[in-house]
C-alpha cells in the first residue's frame, strides 16, 4: 500500500513539473520591449495664461521636483 502511495505520489510530481517546464513564454528578441518607451507620445501640457511648463528633473541643491507650471 505504501509502495503504491508513493508510486502515486511521484507520478503526480512528475505531471506537474513536466506542466511547468512548458508554461514559461519565450521572447524571441526583446529589442521590441526595449524600443517601447521611444515610441511613447508626450502628452501636452495646458498651462494657463502666462503660465509655462517646467519638466521634472532635480532642482539646484539636489531636490527632485515633478513638472509643473510656473508663473513668467
Amino acid at each position: 500500500m505504501r509502495s503504491f502511495a508513493l508510486g502515486l505520489v511521484a507520478t503526480l510530481a512528475l505531471a506537474t513539473g513536466l506542466q511547468d517546464a512548458g508554461a514559461t513564454p519565450s521572447l524571441p528578441n526583446s529589442d521590441p520591449a526595449a524600443h517601447v518607451s521611444q515610441n511613447l507620445v508626450l502628452a501636452k501640457h495646458n498651462c494657463g495664461k502666462g503660465q509655462y511648463w517646467v519638466p521634472s528633473g532635480y532642482a539646484k541643491k539636489g531636490k527632485y521636483r515633478a513638472g509643473h507650471c510656473a508663473p513668467r
